[in-house]
């Protein structure tokens, strides 16, 4: 008998115990607390953006995961983890190379609740969080109880009916649907005036023209997109389409669908400035050439040809890019002087686009330079506008 309960009793032990180990098995798998290595094929503001673009890929062989980081408020998008680094770095490289459309893949090593941890002090971990057992909170007596915070749909809408409307500017690829920033222009609908320049991606507060009307227009201006525009009646904020705007609690949501150029397309790169007489370029023009880049990088069959214009047709000395000289953002370097016509001036910023292009790693074989002087300026010499006449025009010749 003695031994029948003493075999009970390690039964019962063992048993209690398998079922604490499941229990707590089962808390891991739920929680997932550990530091793991990520591969990140994306990061969203937006859920619904991280969403689709998990999904995009998810149909292209890939398996997405989403995941936010608590830290920095962004949904990161992720199709690999695993508790070596070196596994998770290689796997990396692997989706850079089969997919050329996420060449900005990355390795993100963590439990989302905190920035990247560098690999060197990087430690997988196996932690299990602690079980806090939740006490019966003490009644609140009725004079003690707060009063009820005005919510985030509340004030939207008390804001909207004193003229103020928050809006967040969602511009997004078409095709790989992901996050593109730029200028969003706002427009006073009525007098075609330009009200105020917005990034896309930011969360803004826009006030109520005094047009009669209350009309604005929205206007995607992105180098290498198509333009994107929507003509909207604040005083109607209810009556939106759906389809291109999204009602949250504490905003408006306007869905831009970028469309990237076609074959045959020409844009002009409005923020790449020169130097006065010189083939040089100013360093804020890195901004667009960087979107330039992009496009270039985004499909590996596109081909361009590089437009220069100048403003008249007049001969002077000029400074530009000597053969191998890649200082191209300062009129200190090692400069070529000489004395050119208009045309030649254009020739030669066309040619220190290209340079630059093939200093980041554009093979010179997908770009062509033409120079047109003042062949085809926009505006008169002598008009207020004439700065615009010098630009650089990039066409699509094939893609």
């Amino acid at each position: 008998m003695k031994r029948f309960m003493l075999c009970y009793k390690t039964f019962i032990v063992m048993a209690v115990g398998l079922v604490l180990f499941s229990f707590r098995e089962g808390l891991r798998a739920q929680s997932d607390p550990g530091h793991y290595s990520y591969v990140i094929i994306g990061a969203f503001k937006l859920k619904a953006n991280a969403d689709k673009f998990a999904s995009v890929y998810s149909e292209e062989g890939l398996s997405t995961n989403i995941r936010k980081n608590l830290h920095n408020e962004l949904h990161y998008v992720y199709t690999f983890r695993s508790e070596e680094v070196e596994d998770a770095r290689q796997a990396v490289y692997k989706i850079r190379s089969e997919y050329p459309v996420l060449q900005d893949t990355w390795l993100y090593n963590g439990d989302f609740n905190g920035p990247h941890i560098p690999s060197g002090e990087f430690a997988a971990s196996s932690r299990v969080e602690e079980v806090v057992e939740e006490k019966e909170p003490a009644p609140i007596l009725v004079s003690e109880r707060p009063t009820p915070k005005e919510t985030a749909a509340e004030k939207r809408l008390k804001e909207e009916e004193e003229g103020i409307y928050t809006f967040y500017f969602n511009a997004v690829h078409a095709t790989t649907a992901k996050e593109v920033v730029g200028d969003i222009k706002v427009y006073d609908a009525e007098r075609n005036k330009l009200l105020k320049t917005f990034k896309s991606h930011e969360v803004i507060k826009l006030g109520r023209p005094d047009n009669g009307t209350h009309r604005v227009r929205f206007e995607a201006d992105i180098f290498g997109y198509k333009g994107a525009e929507y003509t909207i009646d604040l005083d109607e904020m209810g009556q939106l389409d759906e389809r291109n705007f999204t009602r949250e609690e504490d905003k408006t949501i306007v869905n831009f669908d970028m469309v990237r150029v076609l074959k045959g397309d020409i844009v002009t790169m409005w923020k790449v400035y020169f130097y006065i007489d010189a083939a040089i370029m100013k360093e804020e023009s890195v901004y667009q050439l960087n979107q330039l880049l992009d496009m270039m990088n985004e499909d590996p069959k596109i081909k361009i040809r590089i437009h220069g214009h100048t403003n008249g047709n007049s001969m002077g000395a000029v400074l530009h890019l000597d053969t191998g000289n890649t200082d191209f953002f300062s009129l200190n370097g090692d400069h070529k002087k000489t004395t050119a016509s208009a045309k030649k001036l254009s020739l030669y910023r066309a040619y220190t686009i290209q340079r630059w292009l093939m200093d980041q790693g554009i093979a010179e074989e997908r770009m062509e330079i033409k120079g047109w002087g003042g062949k085809k300026m926009i505006y008169d010499k002598l008009d207020s506008q004439a700065h615009k006449n010098v630009r650089v025009e990039i066409e699509v010749i094939e893609k």
